[in-house]
């Protein structure tokens, strides 16, 4: 009698299971088109003069997000920003509540001190690649004894004993056959040249679509349907170092405590798309128009096309 019980009991839980709540959540795609002008620097030559310089590793972490809507340029800030939502206390800007969002590269475990909150991932094709990047622009790598890095297997060799792994991909700082050609090249980075721009791919995993349908809560006149894209670029400021990095200690940062090596591995603040003007300053890049996201099968391109002045 209790057996034929817990088998009905347990049926309708099976059954409760299948139930359908109404929830559109998929994995949204689309594309972020980052001008050339973003990627482009002055540096020294060989010869001591200044030559400009386009390359992706100029662009630094793009950061996307999904909100209510885009304010243009003028209504909020003097680039476009996401709508805000009340101040709540003095000094403080309203949070924009985004629906959800993703980052196009990320602040990994840089292995030394020197490069903490410098480096980001999906823009290095391997280890030479970043020593030779930093030397080109006239950055200096030391390690923590202060004695000058030259080459990325010294480099790699550091990751892997600070990190106890032993492969690239566990440190996650670099490449991989992304487009699976056999070969690991600049066409597996983050972002691939197209023309004068670059062209990056992105996934806003298990998001879910604010769609109401009945549009009952609407005011007159007003789609509420979908939300609007919006993004901006930290831009690498004099020595390579980005606003939108917490380079102190934090919950996911990880410590080094090794001998000399005494120091923490930089991670994003929290509260980046809640707060974007909190970190945006003069000479980052934003999206001049949010993209009306009203589709779920839509992949559209934002455009990364203003410099903030």
């Amino acid at each position: 009698m209790h057996r034929t019980n817990l088998l009905v009991a347990l049926a309708v839980l099976a059954a409760g299971c299948t139930f359908d709540e109404g929830l559109i959540i998929r994995n949204l795609t689309g594309t972020v088109r980052v001008k050339g002008e973003a990627a482009t620097r002055t540096v020294l030559s060989a010869d001591g003069t200044e030559v400009p310089l386009t390359d992706a590793k100029f662009i630094g972490p793009v950061y996307l997000g999904l909100y209510p809507s885009v304010i243009p340029a003028g209504g909020i800030e003097t680039y476009s920003h996401p709508e805000r939502g009340p101040q709540y206390k003095e000094g403080i800007a309203g949070d924009t509540y985004p629906y959800g969002g993703t980052s196009i590269g990320d602040f990994r475990f840089s292995c030394f001190e020197e490069l903490t909150c410098d480096v980001v991932s999906g823009r290095f094709v391997d280890f030479d690649d970043i020593i030779d990047w930093f030397t080109l622009v006239g950055v200096s790598v030391v390690d923590e004894a202060g004695l000058k890095v030259t080459n990325g297997d010294y480099m790699r060799q550091t990751c892997y004993d600070l990190l106890d792994v032993n492969t690239d991909r566990e440190v996650r700082l670099t490449a991989e056959d992304r487009n699976e050609d056999g070969k690991i090249d600049k066409m597996d980075l983050d972002f691939v040249q197209d023309g004068e721009d670059f062209v990056a791919e992105f996934t806003i995993y298990q998001q879910e679509f604010a769609w109401d349908v009945n549009q009952e809560d609407c005011e007159p006149g007003v789609d509420c349907k979908g939300f609007s894209l919006w993004g901006f670029m930290d831009a690498p400021g004099p020595s390579l170092n980005f606003t939108t990095c917490d380079g102190s200690s934090g919950a996911n940062a990880i410590p080094v405590n090794d001998y000399d090596a005494q120091f923490v591995g930089g991670v994003p603040y929290k509260d980046i798309l809640n707060s974007p003007s909190k970190y945006i300053t003069s000479g980052d890049w934003v999206s001049n128009e949010g993209f009306q996201w009203d589709d779920i099968y839509e992949q559209p391109e934002l455009v990364i096309d203003t410099e903030v002045q």
